[in-house]
């Protein structure tokens, strides 16, 4: 790109920034935040609340001069709310083409694999793709995870309400694995009971970075603000903190 070109368009975004800190008051009240229970990227309640992402938008929020408690909602219905609700943030979206024209995206959080998993001693080979298209295979409703699936020609793909239920799936017989973002997986396994000792996993299928979404009334200039905030807690070390405190790969 000619470099006329990349000075122009930074100028632009400059520009952009500027006018939203003139509007920074007007354009972030009143707001609201809605997620799902899916730690360790957020969490309702007990000892590890907020969450590490929740945590990281409290704190970008803090910085833009409020921060709305995060209201949290079974995932498909924090997604219908977004959709229904102006000026409504949620958290933690994964970014896909399928999603890209229904949200405002605001800010990027985290980069997550997705994976396949069974339990330990199950005669299940997680990284044969031929067999596991015939397997019943557990998957969040409301999240792009049955697409990746269907899309790759699996043949009994379940939808579950929340990852909980994919984990009472896989102990009761009624999935032979279930598939989803790793993170999310294990740390709702865990509390239910099932070890990492006690699962098996596959090599990641697919990625996807999770992001700050919004309502598309949100302006694209207030998401500069957030993405301006995200730069100050990388730079003062919040981000890295963050992940650290909940056991997350940076």
């Amino acid at each position: 790109m000619p470099p006329m070109v990349l000075r122009l368009r930074a100028l632009f975004t400059l520009v952009l920034l500027v006018l939203a800190l003139q509007a920074r008051a007007d354009t972030l009240a009143p707001y609201q935040i809605v997620s799902g229970n899916l730690p360790p990227f957020a969490v309702e309640s007990g000892p590890d609340h907020p969450g590490a992402l929740a945590s990281l938008v409290h704190d970008m929020a803090l910085r833009l001069g409020t921060a709305p408690a995060i209201q949290f909602y079974p995932w498909t219905r924090a997604l219908s709310i977004v959709g229904a609700q102006p000026r409504t943030l949620i958290l933690p979206l994964t970014r896909t083409p399928e999603r890209e024209n229904n949200y405002r995206w605001i800010v990027k959080l985290y980069r997550q694999q997705f994976v396949f998993m069974a339990l330990r001693g199950a005669s299940i080979n997680l990284n044969a793709m031929d067999t596991l298209r015939g397997l019943r295979i557990a998957v969040l409703r409301g999240s792009p995870n049955e697409s990746h699936l269907l899309n790759r020609n699996f043949q009994q793909v379940l939808p579950a309400n929340s990852v909980l239920d994919m984990a009472r799936m896989l102990e009761r017989g009624m999935a032979d694995a279930i598939y989803g973002g790793e993170a999310i997986n294990l740390a709702v396994l865990a509390d239910y009971g099932m070890t990492r000792a006690q699962l098996q996993v596959s090599k990641p299928l697919d990625y996807g970075e999770i992001w700050l979404g919004g309502s598309l009334d949100i302006p694209e200039s207030e998401a500069l603000l957030w993405q301006n905030a995200m730069k100050q807690l990388v730079r003062d070390g919040v981000v890295r903190r963050t992940l650290a405190r909940y056991g997350l790969p940076q």
